[in-house]
Formats: C-alpha cells, sequence, structure tokens
C-alpha cells in the first residue's frame, strides 16, 4: 500500500497569509503545531480494497458514505485509489478528533515552491497538511493527483498511530466535487 513515506516536519506559512479576497476562498492556515504526526505518504488502493481498511475494524472515526464506495461509484476493483496516510504515534486520536471536526472535503497538491498538501474542509476553510521540495515527494504528488483524477476525484484520508496497520484512528473517504456541467443544447 505504500509508495512513499515523508517526516512529518512543519508547514511553512509564506505565501500563505495573504488577506483573502471576495473571489477566492480564505488562504490555507498551517495545521496547529500540537497536531503533527510522526510522518505522512502517499498510498495508493485497489478500489476493490478500499472499503476493506474501515468494514469490521473498531476504528473511532469513520466517514465514509456508502454513496462514495469505489464499487458503488462504478470504478473497477483494480483501480487504484489514492490516498495520504499519516502517523500520528500519541498525538493520533487528537488529530483524528480535530479532523472530523473540521469536516474534510478534499486533499489537494499545490504546486509552487514550497509545493504543498492542502485540506480543504468545510465552509472555505483550507489547512496546510504538509508542505515539500524534493523532487521524490513531488513526483509521488504528481501521481497521487492522477490517480485521484482517473477515479473520478476519489481519494481517502487515513490516520493511524503507526505504520503496523493493526490499528487505524480515523478513515475518511472523500471526493472532489464534480464541475458544473454547461447546459445541454447549448
Amino acid at each position: 500500500m505504500v509508495d512513499a513515506v515523508f517526516p512529518g516536519g512543519s508547514p511553512g506559512s509564506d505565501g500563505f497569509v495573504a488577506p483573502p479576497k471576495a473571489d477566492r476562498p480564505s488562504p490555507p492556515q498551517p495545521l496547529p503545531d500540537s497536531l503533527w504526526g510522526e510522518h505522512w505518504q502517499f498510498v495508493g488502493v485497489p478500489a476493490g480494497e478500499v472499503c476493506l481498511i474501515f468494514e469490521h475494524r473498531p476504528i473511532p472515526i469513520v466517514a465514509a458514505p456508502e454513496s462514495r464506495w469505489p464499487l458503488t461509484l462504478g470504478l473497477a476493483s483494480t483501480a487504484i485509489v489514492p490516498g495520504i496516510v499519516i502517523q500520528g504515534g500519541r498525538r493520533s486520536l487528537a488529530l483524528a478528533q480535530w479532523l472530523q471536526e473540521q469536516d474534510p472535503q478534499e486533499l489537494v497538491p499545490m504546486t509552487g515552491d514550497p509545493w504543498g498538501l492542502i485540506l480543504w474542509a468545510g465552509g472555505d476553510r483550507r489547512w496546510v497538511m504538509a508542505t515539500f521540495t524534493d523532487p521524490g515527494v513531488i513526483q509521488s504528488a504528481q501521481v497521487y493527483q492522477q490517480r485521484r483524477s482517473a477515479c473520478g476525484g476519489l481519494h481517502f484520508l487515513l490516520v493511524q498511530p503507526d505504520d503496523s496497520a493493526m490499528t487505524h484512528t480515523g478513515f475518511w473517504l472523500l471526493q472532489a466535487p464534480t464541475p458544473p456541467q454547461p447546459p445541454a443544447g447549448g
């Protein structure tokens, strides 16, 4: 399931603190320092196995409506659904609870110097989950985005205390909003 593992680090705020403009959402804010996990990684899971992550497991926080299940959406069972896994260590439960309060909507790579991983949350809130400049991490972000597009915007966020894959703290099945379609017969 693992594509690459990256240290937690701390997000930079350069370029993210400009005053909001009326025609754009507010700028992304750094994740509170008290919530940073030990490390995070881009991953990919076959669509037929995504529900196995949370079905029949005692995960304290799960947000995975059936309408977003990969096979319900008609994805091939072999399609790779991209995700982000955060190993939160002792902060795992606090991070998962904070994420649930934010109402996660989607995780989007942001190009630039540095690149970032932005959590879009309820309302127009955005959070900088990570920043990175390493070419290998940038390549993983590009693969993540390609997979996300190939899956109709479907992706997931998994918080767990460590990389044992034995216990999980929070799981969110997310989907990018579908852009509006032009009227037929225009």
